[in-house]
């Protein structure tokens, strides 16, 4: 999106991005509003933005930056610790076919050739 946004200020566009709902995973859309000649106008105001008054091009930087914060403290996946957390949410769920927790859970299997 950075790439196509500088190409175009480059051609002599002026513009933007727009995010309609930033908070939001599922329902987060981005517009890239491009503008000719003429008087400069201010770029729409996307969807459920009302605080938020920032520059598209600097969310979507502070979005990558935070993208990549909450992958530092995740728990890796297929690990012990991953393997027990789900077993626990799923017998809170009342699932009935969850596996007792033994020693090996979690481990890995040995390579047969």
């Amino acid at each position: 999106m950075e790439l196509i946004t500088h190409q175009a200020m480059r051609a002599g566009f002026f513009g933007g991005v727009v995010v309609d709902y930033p908070n939001s995973t599922k329902a987060k859309k981005m517009f890239l509003c491009l503008f000719t000649g003429g008087a400069p106008t201010q770029l729409p105001q996307g969807l459920g933005a009302e605080e938020l008054a920032m520059e598209g091009s600097a969310l979507f930087t502070e979005a990558k930056r935070e993208q990549r914060k909450k992958g530092k403290n995740r728990v890796p996946l297929k690990s012990r610790e991953w393997i027990l957390a789900k077993k626990e949410r799923r017998r809170m769920q009342g699932k009935d076919d969850v596996r007792p927790d033994s020693k090996y859970t979690g481990r890995k299997r040995r390579h047969a050739f």
